[in-house]
């Protein structure tokens, strides 16, 4: 005849059983930090002058860049990055997997659907959660977080982790416009305003060349072999404007003094505008990023 377990004892493993799965959990909380910490840490990729440091030309190694389905997408056509907006006020992008901190980068865009109110470039200093869908340091986090949204709040509040990413990014627009803005866990700043040009291509299916060169905190903009002069705030926080070939509330310059290094990821983006709509739809191709080279000079190219 078998004996019933004692009461006691059943309790008294409970207790037991319950400290070992909170050990566990916590050990998986400590080892998901510990690998988000290193991984962010990884140091940027760098060289010596003029060396090419990345190239993506979108017909191999697809898996190394964000690819995402839905009413925002990111997707491989004909050997070309395409991100595509279904709705209004609404921006997307893809990034390529590594870090970098000076670079000469440069690639080619172009709308090829939507309205030609549109915004599209690239991203740079670009820091973001590791993870959309789950960005919480374990799984069984994100899974008790999904069933109260007091709890995920919490989970979130202990663990430090924003939701919102940072980056900067240059924008050109169908129409003929270009800009610089900052984005900084969510609050959105216009550090150049837009800006005609008229050697921006204009039109759906019109290609441009699109060009950032980072030394150090010094950063210039280039569209089809042009520099882009910027039009600045004259004080910190403050907005300008541009209109009739002035620059109101700022001065025109051709460099933008940055903070800090721009450190982060590099990447492509597409906006659709207000005005403008939906259906924006862009291609890029080309991606290439050098170090910069020991002077100031034309592109370098492969």
């Amino acid at each position: 005849m078998t004996e019933s377990p004692d009461p006691v004892t059943i309790r008294a493993r409970l207790p037991r059983r319950l400290t070992a799965f909170i050990v566990l959990l916590l050990a998986l909380a400590a080892g998901n930090l510990l690998y988000a910490r290193l991984d962010q840490a990884r140091p940027p990729i760098v060289g010596g002058a003029g060396e090419l440091l990345y190239l993506a030309s979108f017909d191999g190694f697809l898996d190394e860049w964000d690819l995402h389905g839905g009413q925002q997408r990111a997707s491989i056509v004909d050997s070309r990055l395409r991100l595509e907006l279904a709705s209004a006020q609404t921006e997307f992008w893809s990034l390529a997997p590594y870090q970098f901190v000076e670079f000469d980068l440069s690639l080619e865009a172009q709308a090829v659907a939507g309205p030609i109110d549109n915004a599209f470039g690239v991203v740079f200093a670009m820091h973001k959660p590791a993870d959309a869908t789950c960005d919480l340091p374990a799984l069984i986090f994100c899974a008790l977080g999904q069933g109260s949204a007091l709890l995920n709040a919490a989970l979130r509040q202990v663990f430090a982790v924003a939701r919102a990413p940072s980056y900067y990014a240059f924008l050109i627009s169908s129409d003929g416009y270009y800009s610089l803005e900052r984005v900084d866990g969510g609050a959105r700043e216009q550090i150049s305003a837009w800006i005609p040009a008229p050697n921006i291509e204009l039109g759906l299916g019109a290609g441009n060349r699109i060009r950032v060169l980072a030394r150090g905190t010094q950063l210039k903009f280039f569209v089809n072999g042009e520099l882009m002069p910027l039009c600045l705030a004259d004080a910190p926080g403050a907005s300008s404007t541009y209109a009739a070939g002035d620059c109101i509330g700022g001065s025109i310059t051709d460099i933008f003094q940055a903070p800090a290094a721009p450190l982060g990821q590099l990447g492509l983006i597409a906006q659709a505008t207000q005005t403008g709509g939906g259906g924006v739809v862009v291609e890029f191709d080309n991606f290439i990023v050098f170090s910069p080279s020991a002077a100031d000079r034309e592109e370098v190219e492969l």
